[in-house]
């Protein structure tokens, strides 16, 4: 070859080096959901420690009183959504306005208000009376009868109701976590993947961040469970979520779920092994049964009574083979 056509060669492969160089994409958190998932599980903890700080720390709110549990919980799970997430981590969508950043994430999407409400309330009921049968079977498991007695001492919801507990008030933020495990992190795998592989790579990362309970000093057994039956459950509220758009009937389930537990699950949590507990929870009270009866019963809910033509959402849903 010449000097003259190798010269000729040596420009144009510079050419070429210099335009891949100028087409080469900036990183984007928002497409690599993955990384996106744990950046924003790390950010959720570091907000937690944060809000200790200030909560116990700088306030000196005892941990143990409902109010400090309560303030701590809040600000852990509004810190992460609402300031750190958008303006530091740019998710789900990327840069934009306040505004579309509540819209992407589904909280102000809360049409049709009743019917979403009454869509919540209904698959609560079947998780709760999914509970309320793992209570029973496990009572007939003992070789006990089953008498009106011991239901009515069994789920008494008087247990979590004021003025004997504050649990309605300490298990208010829960229902803020739905910002960051559906609003955030599921919608930011919506930007890469199907309606049914978001649902279930998000819920992975739901049950798998159950493993911190560890640090709380939970059994290995138990929090294994929780891992696998929070999997399940998050697959509901996931479908629930990309069905509708809307973070309000997975916000309704989750507050409620944790409200009751104790009272729908105690005769078990009291009775019975860890081993047995987290099979219970993973098979009737929280993971199988009701994961699939609640998504049976809002299929049907929502073909019946929340129209697709009235919520552009759903149809993009559909169209991801939903």
């Amino acid at each position: 070859m010449s000097k003259v056509a190798q010269f000729s060669k040596s420009g144009v492969d510079a050419m070429e080096a210099n335009q891949i160089k100028k087409t080469k994409k900036p990183f984007r958190l928002y497409e690599h959901p993955w990384l996106g998932m744990l950046a924003s599980m790390c950010t959720s903890i570091a907000a937690m420690m944060l809000a200790g700080t200030v909560v116990f720390g700088l306030l000196g709110l005892p941990d143990d009183q409902p109010l400090a549990q309560f303030t701590h919980g809040i600000s852990h799970h509004l810190l992460t959504a609402l300031v750190l997430t958008p303006f530091l981590l740019r998710l789900p969508k990327g840069k934009s306005s306040y505004k579309k950043y509540l819209e992407d994430i589904g909280l102000t999407r809360i049409q049709p208000f009743l019917r979403l409400v009454l869509l919540a309330l209904s698959c609560y009921l079947i998780l709760a009376l999914c509970q309320v049968l793992a209570s029973i079977v496990y009572r007939l498991f003992e070789d006990y009868p089953v008498t009106w007695r011991f239901i009515r001492e069994a789920f008494d919801l008087s247990g979590d109701l004021p003025p004997v507990s504050a649990g309605l008030l300490v298990t208010i933020p829960s229902m803020f976590e739905e910002l960051s495990a559906r609003g955030i992190i599921l919608t930011t795998f919506l930007n890469k993947y199907s309606g049914r592989k978001a649902i279930i790579f998000s819920s992975i990362g739901f049950g798998l961040m159950h493993l911190l309970n560890l640090a709380n000093g939970r059994e290995l057994i138990w929090v294994l469970g929780q891992v696998l039956w929070t999997f399940l459950i998050a697959l509901f509220y996931g479908y629930v979520f990309v069905r509708t758009g809307s973070l309000l009937p997975s916000m309704i389930v989750h507050y409620l779920s944790n409200a009751f537990i104790g009272s729908l699950t105690g005769y078990i949590q009291v009775r019975a092994s860890l081993e047995i507990q987290a099979l219970y929870g993973v098979i009737l009270s929280h993971g199988i049964l009701p994961t699939t009866l609640m998504i049976l019963w809002a299929r049907f809910f929502m073909m019946k009574w929340i129209p697709v033509s009235g919520q552009s959402y759903l149809r993009r849903a559909n169209e991801k083979g939903l």
